[in-house]
């Protein structure tokens, strides 16, 4: 469940010349201004404009901008300028950007890892399988000789790739004992092509 919502910070507060429409006094209305920002599970995600309420310190009447004057529309228009949006509203985009950077990064680090691993196979090398569409299986490198990998097919398929986790918990009995050869040039057209997912190495 995703929990969002909005919030709103105080910029800055400042006593405005304008008369009281309630009461009648001059300069005693204050006037705050406000950044509103979007969060997400709490965390500033983006800032949405700016807002602000004004007080008079003899009657305490409260306005908000919605009920402003022309003249308040005036002052807040002055003492927004002065504002900036803070840094920190923009925190979510941040990691939000800051995690796809390092999903980038994670990503080409396997990848090179994987190409390692199939120029360079050993035994005991498991490869993720995907078959065709949703349907994957495991292949288990059990031998070399040259440029020829000799892999050990798993006996059983699973319609999700998070199923290849079950596949690897039934161990070496869950491979058949045939080996059939695959030539290292057509691994790396396997990975290449996304027929192998995943290399591991144990």
């Amino acid at each position: 469940m995703i929990v969002f919502g909005s919030k709103a910070t105080e910029l800055i507060t400042e006593i405005i010349p304008s008369k009281c429409a309630n009461c009648g006094t001059e300069h005693n209305m204050q006037m705050t201004v406000f950044q509103k920002y979007g969060h997400i599970f709490w965390i500033p995600f983006i800032p949405m404009g700016k807002t602000a309420v004004t007080q008079c310190s003899h009657c305490k009447q409260v306005l908000e901008k919605k009920e402003f004057t022309r003249d308040l529309r005036f002052s807040y228009d002055a003492i927004r300028s002065k504002t900036k949006i803070p840094i920190w509203t923009y925190s979510g985009l941040g990691l939000f950007a800051a995690f796809i950077v390092l999903g980038a990064i994670s990503s080409n680090q396997r990848d090179e890892r994987n190409t390692n691993f199939i120029s360079e196979p050993q035994v005991g090398d498991v490869y993720e399988i995907k078959i065709e569409y949703k349907q994957y299986t495991l292949y288990k490198v059990g031998n070399i000789s040259g440029d020829t990998v000799f892999v050990l097919a798993h006996q059983f398929e699973t319609n999700k790739k998070s199923g290849l986790r079950e596949l690897k918990r039934k161990g070496d009995a869950g491979f058949f004992e045939d080996l059939l050869p695959i030539h290292k040039a057509e691994l790396k057209e396997m990975l290449d092509n996304g027929e192998i997912m995943e290399v591991e190495r144990y």
